[in-house]
């Protein structure tokens, strides 16, 4: 509370000034004077701690009141309120020890600052007259000028402020109990260790011919959830801090929550836990990890059981789907007319020997036809062309070539029979029947030494030469009735082999139906089969299956032992930091508190609070 005396002659300033000052809560205006005279005499009374003088007055003007109260009471501060802005006023009025000399145009919420500012010890003076102080004239280096757009603080509260005192108080608290802290806090160490989690991928296989492959198999990884979030769940399960608390007689509060955290894939997590000492720290962490891994493997057997339990029904569905095609498979093989695999085959192997009979003696009957036709065609031959035909018949190799090429002719025939000319035996065949002509007609035309036509070689090869025509004549006649003969009889034959034929097709249609049908139940059977030995597997495999729900744990670093000189707290350098944090807190909040206690820098805007409105000229109001 500023305490305040207001000396001013005229009485409509003088109200005005009492209406505005007596609004503001921390101004008390213990007095008024109408004179320097009284106005010494109130401060002898009432001890104020501003007082704001007016500078012309009857009797002792402004100016020499001010120099007396400030000679004969130096705690109470003069501020100057005049209507003038002469530099020789202005320079009397500091000289007599004023504090501060400020207009009466200043507005009012201007004033009130001036008045807190002459309070706190600051030299006040109003806006231009600053510069009227002569340069001779340099006020102390304590004091600082105000005008009402520019003011000069220091940096940090004077030592009269109590800010500076509140200041160094609370900092001083601050780092006493940083001390305390750091001395008597009990250390505390860390354990630190890490697992891992393995991947898990188990599984059976069953090829079936003819069906596929039927499988069982479990797969930790990518088909199913990530095993981090359940394992990273189950650590921070209670249960296991109260297990592992209760196996070292500890309480769970005394035992502590560990710190858990996974890297980015998943595999490995970090667990740390705190003691009191390095080994209780290590104990714990050794403790926890038991209950852990004791957890994973009590709700892996507890998945065991439950898969299990699902697979025995399965197991027993695909057992009654076995028996059933077993059972249909026995019923059709009873009524069936084909009875083994074999009596398949034999039927197949019989018409196989049927279809090459028949065209063997269909080959036979086309060359028998042929042989005719060409003896009939031959029977006019020329003597030249009967004396080349006597060489070459005379010749043993040209008969044997010529034997072989009547054998590979006769085969092609039969191969034409039965396949297209495109099939590959058939063209490797007639390669075989050129080769044999190329060679009968080099050796042909070595022995008549000349080129022979292929016309030529094919008219005189089937031809009986004799030295006598009529005796070939003869021949060519026994030849063609002994070949009609022998080609009526291969048609009787061929005729019967096509009767036997048909009745063997028409058997095997049958059996081909038969089994087709049993093809389709054996196929089934071997379905049901491959899933009962699939059930079977994955039965065995329950307990592999639970390990890709709850893989494995590796320990790949244990809980570590720490250093008896090195805790984890108290720690030096966060005690160092959180004491500079605390002072830094403590005077930024109490700068901020007195820097919004000084006067404003900016200065307020002309509003209906301008003492400018109450200005009044003394020398007319006195006139």
């Amino acid at each position: 509370m500023i305490n305040l005396l207001i000396v001013e002659d005229q009485q409509t300033i003088l109200q005005l000034l009492k209406i505005y000052l007596e609004q503001e809560p921390n101004l008390k205006i213990v007095a008024v004077a109408s004179d320097g005279q009284v106005g010494i005499e109130k401060v002898e009374q009432y001890r104020p701690d501003v007082v704001l003088m007016d500078v012309e007055m009857p009797g002792i003007d402004g100016i020499t009141a001010t120099r007396i109260i400030s000679e004969r009471y130096p705690e109470t501060k003069v501020l100057i309120l005049s209507t003038h802005d002469d530099e020789q006023v202005l320079n009397q009025a500091l000289q007599a020890g004023a504090k501060g000399y400020i207009l009466k145009t200043t507005p009012a919420q201007e004033l009130i600052e001036f008045i807190r500012s002459v309070h706190q010890g600051y030299l006040q003076l109003g806006s231009g007259l600053v510069q009227k102080i002569p340069e001779k004239q340099e006020p102390a280096t304590s004091i600082n000028f105000r005008s009402p757009t520019h003011q000069y603080f220091p940096l940090l509260p004077p030592p009269q402020s109590p800010y500076f005192w509140i200041g160094i108080i609370l900092n001083s608290t601050v780092w006493l109990l940083i001390i305390i802290y750091g001395k008597f806090a009990p250390p505390t160490y860390t354990s630190e260790w890490g697992i891992k989690i393995l991947e898990s991928n188990t599984g059976v296989q069953l090829s079936v011919p003819g069906i596929g492959r039927a499988e069982a198999n479990s797969t930790s990884g990518k088909g199913r959830q990530d095993p981090k979030t359940d394992y990273l769940y189950i650590a921070g399960d209670r249960t296991i801090l109260e297990e592992a608390a209760e196996t070292i007689s500890m309480t769970p509060g005394d035992f502590g929550h560990p710190e858990i955290s996974a890297n980015d894939d998943g595999t490995i997590i970090s667990l740390t836990v705190e003691g009191d000492s390095p080994l209780e720290a290590q104990e714990k962490a050794f403790t926890f990890h038991h209950a852990l891994t004791d957890r994973i493997e009590s709700l892996r057997q507890a998945e065991i059981e439950r898969q299990e339990k699902h697979i025995q029904k399965t197991l027993e569905a695909s057992r009654k789907k076995l028996d059933e095609a077993q059972k249909n498979l026995s019923r059709y093989q009873v009524s069936a007319s084909i009875t083994s695999e074999e009596q398949t085959r034999q039927l197949a192997s019989n018409l196989e020997d049927l279809y090459r009979q028949k065209a063997e003696l269909s080959a036979q009957e086309r060359g028998l036809n042929s042989i005719s036709q060409e003896l009939g065609r031959e029977l006019n031959l020329s003597s030249r062309e009967t004396n080349f035909a006597y060489q070459l018949l005379g010749d043993e190799i040209y008969q044997k070539q010529l034997q072989q090429h009547a054998q590979t002719r006769s085969e092609l025939t039969g191969l034409l029979s039965r396949f297209t000319s495109r099939a590959p035996s058939v063209i490797n065949k007639q390669a075989e029947l050129d080769e044999s002509t190329a060679a009968l007609r080099q050796r042909a035309n070595f022995l008549l030494n000349r080129q022979v036509s292929k016309s030529e070689l094919e008219r005189i090869t089937y031809l009986t030469l004799d030295p006598k025509m009529k005796a070939v004549r003869e021949g060519v006649f026994r030849d063609l009735v002994t070949n009609q003969a022998n080609q009526q009889k291969l048609e009787a034959q061929i005729q019967e082999l096509e009767r036997q034929r048909e009745k063997l097709e028409g058997r095997q249609k049958t059996i081909a139906q038969d089994k087709l049908q049993m093809d389709n139940y054996q196929r089934d059977l071997q379905v049901a089969e491959a899933i009962f030995a699939s059930t079977l597997a994955e039965l065995d495999l329950g307990r592999e299956h639970a390990y890709s729900v709850y893989p494995p744990i590796q320990l790949i670093k244990e809980p570590s032992l720490p250093k008896e000189n090195r805790p984890t707290s108290p720690n030096l350098k966060l005690l160092l930091l959180a004491g500079m944090a605390g002072t830094f807190l403590v005077t930024s909040g109490l700068m901020l508190v007195w820097f919004e206690r000084q006067p404003s820098l900016v200065e307020p805007s002309v509003s209906k609070n301008k003492l400018s409105s109450l200005t009044i000229d003394a020398k007319k109001n006195k006139t």
